[in-house]
């Protein structure tokens, strides 16, 4: 059975796509969730569970929010922001690269695991395409170490998907649905999942700017297209 990345920034519409398709079940999917985000993940390591109510209790510390934070009208995404510059140490920032490493892996088995029972898998974000990508793509000379490697596992030894379906918008339209993040972040990251894109067979570029049945008729056509004939060459597509 096949596996399917659905990716693309925030508001691009993913969420969106992804619960119609399952609703809808063109073909017999079962979703995983594959970003960095635990709060949202259906699947997640004990470990990374702690780490990240950690981080959350630091920052609400720090902020100086007290009580539940619905009270507030935040999430735990609120206050644990992966666009924050990466101030551990290397002991913490090693740890955090293995205990990733163990999350994907976590998640790969698991993708199997329904794979062998006929299921084909729709990933919502992948963690190729998300995170430490952008660190891939620049190739900074004051890269930690152990995220050489975290990125080496990501690119030569983890399996990519059978097939990436990247719903792109511009920097702008994204921001005008969501108001997160800023333009240069959105259009780095756009670039960026643009630039993955040519390391990894089956990359579709579908226009998320079409009227949302357009963009949703796109994404089941191509997968259910993929699904039925999977063709072995690289295809590099835009809708």
């Amino acid at each position: 059975m096949s596996t399917i990345a659905l990716i693309g920034a925030d508001g691009s519409g993913k969420t969106t796509i992804a619960n119609r398709l399952l609703e809808e079940q063109p073909i017999k999917l079962k979703y995983l969730y594959m970003g960095l985000n635990i709060e949202s993940s259906n699947h997640s390591l004990i470990t990374s569970k702690f780490i990240y109510y950690y981080k959350v209790r630091k920052y609400k510390k720090k902020l100086g929010i007290k009580g539940g934070l619905k009270k507030q009208n935040l999430s735990l995404h609120d206050l644990n922001d992966e666009r924050l510059p990466d101030s551990r140490g290397k002991l913490g920032a090693t740890f955090r690269t293995f205990n990733r490493i163990a999350e994907q892996g976590y998640r790969q088995i698991i993708a199997w695991i329904y794979q062998l029972r006929g299921r084909v898998i729709l990933f919502d974000r992948h963690f190729l395409f998300d995170g430490a990508i952008d660190e891939v793509q620049t190739q900074k000379s004051n890269e930690r170490l152990s995220d050489r490697f975290y990125h080496f596992m990501l690119t030569k030894v983890f399996p990519k998907p059978d097939i990436t379906i990247f719903l792109y918008a511009p920097a702008e339209t994204l921001f005008s649905r969501k108001g997160e993040a800023t333009l240069e972040y959105l259009d780095a990251k756009n670039q960026s999942m643009m630039n993955i894109g040519t390391l990894v067979d089956n990359f579709v570029k579908i226009d998320a700017t079409q009227p949302l049945e357009k963009v949703y008729r796109d994404v089941k056509n191509t997968i259910v297209n993929f699904h039925n004939h999977k063709p072995k060459n690289q295809l590099v597509a835009e809708l």
